[in-house]
Formats: C-alpha cells, sequence, structure tokens
C-alpha cells in the first residue's frame, strides 16, 4: 500500500528529536528535524519541511506516522496532529513500526538473522523483537538489557544508549533516510484512520528469554 504524494511523515517515536518529512516522487523533498521533543518541536519542523518543499498543509495528499514503540507522548502529539488535520480535511493517514523499520534496514545492508533489533523503552529497559533467518520478524516484546544480554544474539540499535548497556551490540544508522524506499514496499505501511502510540502494556508481552532461545 502506497501512500499517495506529497505524503508529510512525522516520526515523533524517539526518547529525545523529532523528524518530519515531506515525500514526493518517492523522495524527501522537505526535511525538518530538531534535537528538541515533539511538545517543542514537532510543528516547527512541520514548518520546515513544508517550506523547503515549497508546500502549503493544503497541498499533502495523505499522513505516515510511526507509532512507535517509542516516546509515547512523543507519538500522541504526533498523532492528535496529523489527526487534527485529516479531520480538518479529510485525507488518509498511514503508519508503521519503529522495530519494523530497523529490522528492515539492517536487512537491507545485508544483515543475516537470526538478530534482535531494539529501541529504549521506560525505565531502563528495552522493546524488541527477533529478525529470524529467514528475515521474518517476531511479535515486539519488552525486556530488560540483561535479557537481551543472555539471548546468544546480536542486538541491533540505533539509540547512543545501546552501547553502554548491551553487551552484543551492533550500531546500525536510523532508518529514516530509506523510508522512502521502505513506503514503497509491500507490508511497510498500513492505513490506520485514528492512529495512536502502541500500548506496551497490552501489545507487547514481557520476555522471559525462553520463548526465543
Amino acid at each position: 500500500m502506497s501512500a499517495p504524494e506529497p505524503c508529510l511523515v512525522l516520526d515523533g517515536s524517539a526518547r529525545a528529536g523529532v523528524r518530519v518529512g515531506v515525500l514526493s516522487g518517492g523522495r524527501w523533498v522537505g526535511q525538518g528535524l530538531s534535537t528538541d521533543g515533539a511538545l517543542e518541536g514537532l510543528f516547527g519542523c512541520v514548518e520546515v519541511a513544508l517550506a523547503e518543499a515549497k508546500l502549503k498543509l493544503g497541498d499533502i495528499r495523505s499522513f505516515a506516522l510511526c507509532v512507535g514503540p517509542g516516546s509515547v507522548l512523543g507519538i500522541r502529539i504526533a498523532a492528535l496532529a496529523v489527526r487534527s488535520w485529516s479531520a480538518l480535511e479529510p485525507r488518509p493517514i498511514f503508519i508503521w513500526e519503529s522495530l519494523a523499520g530497523i529490522a528492515r534496514s539492517a536487512l537491507t545492508v545485508g544483515e543475516q538473522g537470526p538478530f534482535l533489533v531494539a529501541v529504549e523503552s521506560r525505565l531502563k529497559r528495552w522493546h524488541a523483537l527477533e529478525v529470524s533467518a529467514d528475515g521474518s520478524l517476531g511479535a515486539p516484546f519488552e525486556a530488560e538489557a540483561a535479557q537481551l544480554n543472555s539471548s546468544g544474539h546480536r542486538v541491533l540499535a540505533s539509540s547512543e544508549a545501546a552501547a553502554g548497556v548491551l553487551t552484543s551490540h551492533v550500531a546500525v544508522p536510523h532508518p529514516w533516510s530509506a523510508l522512502p524506499t521502505f513506503f514503497a514496499q509491500p507490508g511497510f505501511l498500513r492505513e490506520e484512520p485514528r492512529p495512536d502510540a502502541l500500548n506496551v502494556a497490552n501489545d507487547f508481552a514481557t520476555w522471559s528469554g525462553e520463548r526465543h532461545r
């Protein structure tokens, strides 16, 4: 499923920072990046991205939103924005998940499973999923760093905090630059008229360590 272009893409899922881009013709034509949180930085990034693309909000034909896992506040601020804009002028909203983005980015550059991909959660925990040898993605789960370290798998992450706590950490770039390619691939995006942050308590299992051995 492809998002109609130009598409306004928002990612407020990071612990720090927000990314906004305008996707048209299969490439970024405008981007706004901020080290501030979504509350402080999101709308400024939208203005910068639209200005660089020489477009107005009314020119946008769809929205794409990262629903996490990640910063629930940042994701919900971005979700409220796109839901409000879509309510004022009906336009489709598409979503993608942060762990799937990291996994697809790793596979694209030749990483071979099995391995884990991870993003920071709350209280020094991590959201993760397992990528199998055939490239298929497992269900997301939440775990302590020690559990990931004892898994026997490499742990791929783009977070700067990972190197200090994950002993089998492999640094990978943030998938943002590759999103135009991923958006055109089947199964990465799905349409969701009322997006919200993934609910960690309800949607993710707590990892036992046994399930993935």
